[in-house]
């Protein structure tokens, strides 16, 4: 993976601990309402990179057996 790439892999992985923490710290404060907000919020970034992830995921080959 690129430089790049890298460092949009930990901004990403970030985000999400941060967005993570603030869910848990709204359910414990008891705003509820604005726990849901970004549960909710967090759902289309998510979607993105699962697609993005399941679209681009290598498979494995099986070698072919010689002729």
């Amino acid at each position: 993976m690129t430089l790049l790439g890298d460092f949009a892999k930990g901004f990403l992985m970030m985000t999400v601990v941060a967005w993570i923490f603030l869910i848990m710290n709204f359910l414990v404060m008891g705003q509820t309402a604005l726990a849901l907000l970004l549960i909710i919020g967090f759902i289309p970034p998510f979607s993105m990179v699962a697609y993005e992830y399941f679209q681009n995921r290598k498979k494995k080959k099986t070698p072919s057996p010689p002729a």
